[in-house]
């Protein structure tokens, strides 16, 4: 498995104005990571995905993603948000750690394996706890590269 998060993928952010802002910084930094041929066609698919059910799963996180052909390789941008965001999400509460997944077309059943592993991982209280300690970009990037590993160890099994 390549390298899931890069530090230039995780920042801290004081606030968004709405869901779009948010959904069109985190596109444009998987962009400049070089993962997206056509930013514009991830984002629609990003949106279109977000226009049939939100991506909040609820405790203050929401996980974007989208599968497209324009995406080179699976890679994942995380936001920390200083002001708590609507992000319309299953348990009514905005989100405050964003996690945007782009997904080559090739990459179904790593990429489920992924989500589903974030996602139990970021159930826990304590987990979500550390990444909302970190003060600065270098430091959320250790936190989630300690979920990578995590990650790892579960698509290894």
């Amino acid at each position: 498995m390549s390298t899931l998060f890069k530090p230039e993928l995780a920042r801290i952010v004081e606030r968004f104005e709405s869901k779009g802002d948010c959904l069109n910084y985190m596109t444009e930094l998987l962009s400049e990571s070089g993962c997206l041929s056509f930013p514009d066609r991830y984002l629609a698919a990003v949106k279109g995905r977000e226009e049939i059910m939100s991506t909040g799963i609820g405790r203050g996180i929401a996980i974007p993603h989208a599968r497209d052909l324009t995406v080179n390789c699976l890679k994942i941008a995380v936001c920390k948000l200083d002001n708590p965001l609507d992000f319309n999400s299953v348990d009514n509460q905005p989100v405050n750690l964003v996690f945007m997944i782009a997904v080559p077309q090739s990459s179904n059943h790593q990429y489920m394996q992924i989500l589903r592993s974030l996602s139990e991982h970021l159930r826990q209280d304590q987990n979500r706890a550390v990444l909302l300690r970190a003060t600065t970009d270098r430091e959320l990037y250790n936190y989630v590269h300690e979920i990578e590993n995590i990650i790892g160890k579960s698509l290894a099994d």
